[in-house]
């Protein structure tokens, strides 16, 4: 059996964290759980002390103050690098990703070093129309700008092997934010790894508000555009 870790990063999710620990501990009863929590001011973190003491798997990380989404997921990599795991599953807490899903994901990371849930090639979309439009439009470009086979670029809802896990954890990341999970893949192709996907069925959230800020569609976008300008100049120093 192999050993894995399945983690999520919160910041205010008091409304959905409870649901996401116990749906992820029916559907992967053997697997640890990680929770890196920003201080979240409105209770989520006394729910996480109160159900580990129910999950003895359950872990949970306390940062002081919010520090961002793109170094949560790298401590948690980090930290399944360091520590062995076989499988490392990165997902949202509020409800969007459905743990019933999981076992689907790391079925098909027995034949390549990373695998990604698609709501694009199979999946579905289930967010309000804004959201869905935004998304869209981020996935489209990245499938110009940075062509890797894959129909699916910014969810979180990813399974990494340890390959996959030493790459993305001794790289050096130029941005953070959403942005970051672009990077991310962009990191593992220079490196050579091998990509699936699988469908997901991507939901609303749940519970609370959304925390993506406006300012990560122009933050997205530029980092977007560098990224592939960047392989292009690879691929000419290549050439010449």
């Amino acid at each position: 059996m192999i050993s894995e870790l399945v983690c999520t990063a919160t910041y205010n999710e008091q409304e959905n964290i409870e649901a996401w620990v116990r749906g992820v501990h029916q559907h992967r009863p053997e697997a640890d759980l990680l929770v890196v929590d920003d201080s979240s001011p409105d209770g989520t973190g006394a729910i996480l002390r109160r159900l580990q003491l129910q999950a003895p798997q359950l872990r949970v990380h306390t940062r002081a103050g919010k520090q961002g989404l793109a170094s949560a997921h790298i401590y948690a990599l980090d930290l399944g690098l360091r520590e062995g795991y076989d499988r490392v599953v990165t997902m949202d807490a509020d409800g969007s990703h459905q743990p019933s899903q999981i076992p689907a994901l790391v079925a098909a990371s027995d034949r390549v070093d990373f695998v990604i849930g698609t709501r694009y090639h199979g999946g579905s979309h289930q967010a309000p129309p804004l959201r869905q439009f935004l998304s869209k439009g981020a996935n489209a470009a990245a499938r110009v700008l940075l062509p890797m086979g894959l129909t699916e670029y910014t969810t979180s809802f990813r399974v990494f092997t340890p390959r996959a896990l030493k790459s993305v954890t001794t790289a050096t990341f130029h941005f953070g934010g959403y942005a970051f999970f672009i990077e991310c893949l962009e990191v593992m192709h220079r490196d050579g790894l091998t990509f699936a996907e699988v469908p997901i069925d991507f939901l609303d959230r749940t519970g609370g508000t959304s925390k993506i800020p406006r300012s990560q569609i122009f933050v997205s976008a530029n980092a977007l555009m560098r990224l592939g300008l960047a392989r292009r100049q690879q691929a000419r120093s290549k050439r010449n």
